[in-house]
């Protein structure tokens, strides 16, 4: 009898211990599966951010496209037919112009809402900066090869981020159907994801470069052709200095993750 009693506490004793052990595993599997629900809530999240800022992109694309096309059209008029007529349609592409900055706005204020991006945010930054430049050119009847090459500049700069915003949405799609096919165990513990990776950024930066090389030779042909004036090129060229320290600021900051 007194064998059996001591059998029969043995077995309480490991029933109470394997209750808790069992609450901790539906626990641990409680929180994976969360887990897993907000990952999907935040790849969701990721795909309409990116498809919303690449259609706000791809309209102020279309509008400066419009611009430009209408802004090299009135270039054509001889300089001793220009009249009041020509002040009165430049005027109208400056407005028309302006809409472009607040698109640019638009797109900058989801990009802040996000918060993930340091080199996407940049770009626009200057696309905005670039769309007032023209605005303000047009409105003085500046219809010449500097204005018209700050609005190719505009296009360059939007063409690069729908293409990079167009390869994070398949990156994040193929990324999707992985983890599905791997079960969902994908990413787990690494942290929110950022709208577009790390890599897509420092692409973005090195366009950026380029392009910033691109123009200082455009503004330099123009100077040595004779075509336009040290003092109207010389705050286009300070601008590009600018935007040359800003670019060593954010890839400093994304090299040391600062943006997470």
């Amino acid at each position: 009898m007194k064998q059996a009693e001591k059998e029969l506490e043995q077995a309480k004793r490991e029933e109470a211990t394997e209750k808790p052990r069992e609450a901790e595993e539906q626990l641990r599997a409680a929180i994976a599966h969360l887990a897993r629900i907000l990952r999907q809530l935040r790849e969701e999240e990721l795909l309409r951010e990116l498809a919303k800022l690449e259609g706000r992109l791809r309209k102020m694309a279309t509008m400066q496209n419009k611009v430009l096309e209408d802004t090299i059209a009135l270039a054509a008029t001889p300089v001793e037919q220009r009249n009041r007529q020509t002040d009165l349609k430049a005027g109208d592409l400056a407005f028309a112009e302006k809409n472009i900055t607040l698109e640019a706005d638009r797109a900058m204020l989801l990009l802040r809402e996000e918060g993930s991006s340091i080199a996407f945010p940049e770009v626009v930054s200057q696309i905005r900066d670039d769309t007032a430049t023209v605005s303000d050119r047009l409105s003085q009847t500046k219809i010449d090869l500097v204005t018209q090459g700050i609005q190719q500049d505009i296009l360059a700069a939007l063409d690069e981020m729908i293409v990079a915003l167009q390869k994070a949405q398949r990156d994040l799609e193929q990324q999707q159907q992985q983890q599905q096919q791997q079960g969902q165990q994908g990413q787990q513990g690494q942290g929110e994801q950022p709208l577009v990776e790390a890599l897509a950024e420092l692409k973005l930066i090195r366009t950026m470069e380029t392009r910033i090389k691109s123009t200082t030779d455009r503004y330099s042909s123009l100077l040595e052709s004779g075509s336009s004036s040290g003092k109207e090129i010389l705050p286009l060229l300070q601008n590009l200095s600018d935007r040359q320290n800003r670019l060593y600021r954010i890839t400093r900051d994304l090299v040391l993750k600062r943006n997470q």
